[in-house]
């Protein structure tokens, strides 16, 4: 049975887009693993509890590693810049590939008063292979609040 040409080059054709297919899910998959790994925290809420300013906390970990504990250490700057308190808050477990709601309560604050929240420094963060280096260079801050959040 003859093949014409056309049918050759079809052929061809199917060949090489296979091809090409491999080798961009071979590129993805290895941008995927060459991707940096991110500890995802969002400022999710505030909202008055008392006479405190409960604060709540979205944590994704986007890390290999399960984090059993971080500590962040937070300055609170009010609304004309000045520093209102250095506050310490600890996530708890965060597994690997997962995410967590937490919520702080900051005593005697109204939330209004807070313009400005920085994540100032990693305290503690433990897992495996986790330091509080790895974990404060790991670590993506956004908000949805009128607050700033910045690290």
């Amino acid at each position: 049975m003859a093949v014409s040409s056309g049918g050759k080059r079809a052929g061809l054709l199917r060949g090489a887009t296979g091809a090409a297919l491999v080798l961009m899910a071979t590129a993805s998959a290895a941008q995927a693993q060459d991707a940096p790994r991110t500890i995802s925290i969002e400022l999710n809420g505030a909202e008055a509890n008392n006479k405190a300013c409960r604060l709540s906390f979205v944590i994704d970990n986007g890390l290999e590693a399960n984090i059993d504990d971080m500590a962040l250490e937070l300055v609170l700057f009010e609304q004309d810049g000045r520093v209102n308190r250095f506050v310490v808050v600890r996530t708890a477990k965060v597994p690997a590939g997962k995410s967590r709601v937490r919520q702080f309560d900051i005593p005697e604050t109204a939330c209004p008063s807070i313009a400005r929240i920085l994540v100032n420094d990693v305290k503690e963060c433990t897992g495996a292979g986790l330091t509080p280096g790895s974990c404060a260079e790991s670590i993506k801050v956004a908000t949805r609040t009128d607050m700033r959040f910045e690290n």
